[in-house]
């Protein structure tokens, strides 16, 4: 078993020293832990002196596209690295080059053409953190946004909670979820964090993260990773290869003595379904890439199509918001009658499938009012 690990806070919680600090009580061999510092100024230096014997560092600067962090976690991975600080994730998410950066240069008209390609990419890069022989602790910002709520019979913004700065689902797939408190203090009690049954007991042993629940968690594992760096550096060129597609492992493959076949043999499931998964996509891709050489009318007018029903039906919904009859001023008058869905007759298929809920709408907009 990996533990996938995520810490997550405020500026000044304390996220990368106790990441570090965990780290060294995982795996004792300062050659064997590293911190990938994102942050810029190599801030990540900062801790050599504080955590005892040190650690190994890299870094990795702009563009934070998922697959840079792909090609360190190969290059890591491969240089027999045990466990795995990344300070931050949270970059393949804001940062130039990350999931927003993508889709804010997105050339797809709708919004959810522009998000389908990033969130495949980040995928990737979340399935390679998966399926990585490392234990990986991620760092990730967090951002505190207001909230309306109602107080003394009035609205008022006050703080909400305290969010990470990554993709929401990315929660789902960590065994451990810490949120730091400040000062090092953290909690993975639900919500806020996450930590399975057997393991409470582990983080349970003090409010501050410390290397002794590093050595906690391995040992509860049994004890720590005894393979060879040779042996790694293989399996990660292994994954490298199925990434390329069922060709490029076919040939990777061909080319390996029969003693390195025999230690991926158990492996070889999970490099086929990668390599299927590649394959899939580049089919997609060029299918992609056909679409949009077609000249028909038919392409287009359906993406004109879209983009006209969701200003048709964001217009209407306004209207429903300030009651029935605006509503039925909006579809009786020239804003109804003149959308840009190509014919009047266009519109009313698209308002008229979704009326009752417009109206529903409207009608509890007029009971609030009264």
């Amino acid at each position: 078993m990996r533990f996938l690990i995520s810490l997550y806070g405020l500026s000044e919680s304390g996220k990368t020293f106790s990441a570090l600090r965990l780290a060294a009580g995982m795996e004792p061999d300062p050659r064997k832990r590293m911190l990938l510092d994102t942050e810029g100024g190599q801030r990540g230096r900062a801790y050599v002196d504080h955590i005892p014997g040190g650690y190994l560092y890299a870094s990795l600067s702009a563009p934070f596209t998922p697959e840079r962090y792909v090609e360190a976690l190969n290059e890591i991975e491969a240089a027999g690295i045990n466990v795995l600080v990344i300070d931050s994730i949270s970059h393949s998410w804001i940062a130039e080059g990350g999931v927003l950066d993508m889709v804010e240069n997105a050339n797809e008209k709708n919004d959810m053409a522009k998000w389908a390609k990033p969130k495949r990419r980040l995928g990737k890069m979340t399935r390679r953190l998966l399926s990585s022989d490392m234990h990986i602790i991620l760092c990730s910002r967090a951002k505190q946004p207001l909230v309306e709520e109602v107080i003394d019979g009035r609205k008022k913004l006050i703080p909400g909670p305290v969010v990470p700065v990554q993709e929401k689902s990315l929660r789902y797939d960590m065994t451990v979820m810490g949120h730091m408190l400040g000062d090092g203090r953290f909690t993975v009690a639900a919500p806020a964090g996450k930590c399975p049954g057997p393991l409470r007991e582990v983080f349970a042993a003090g409010e501050v993260m410390t290397e002794e629940m590093g050595k906690r968690l391995i040992a509860w594992l049994g004890g720590a990773d005894l393979r060879r760096p040779e042996h790694r550096k293989l399996e990660a060129d292994a994954a490298a290869a199925a990434e390329g597609g069922s060709e490029a492992f076919r040939a990777f493959w061909s080319g390996l003595s029969r003693e390195d076949r025999a230690h991926l043999k158990p492996k070889t499931e999970n490099f086929a379904s990668i390599a299927k998964a590649a394959d899939a996509e580049r089919e997609r891709l060029e299918q992609d890439e056909k679409d949009k050489g077609a000249t028909g009318p038919t392409n287009q007018q359906q993406a004109d199509t879209a983009t006209a029903a969701d200003t048709a039906y964001a217009e209407a919904l306004d209207a429903a918001k300030q009651g029935i009859a605006k509503l039925n001023e909006w579809w009786k008058g020239p804003a109804g009658a003149e959308m840009a869905l190509g014919t009047a007759t266009a519109k009313k298929v698209l308002i008229a499938a979704r009326w009752r809920e417009l109206e529903a709408i409207a009608n509890q907009a007029e009971q609030e009012a009264a």
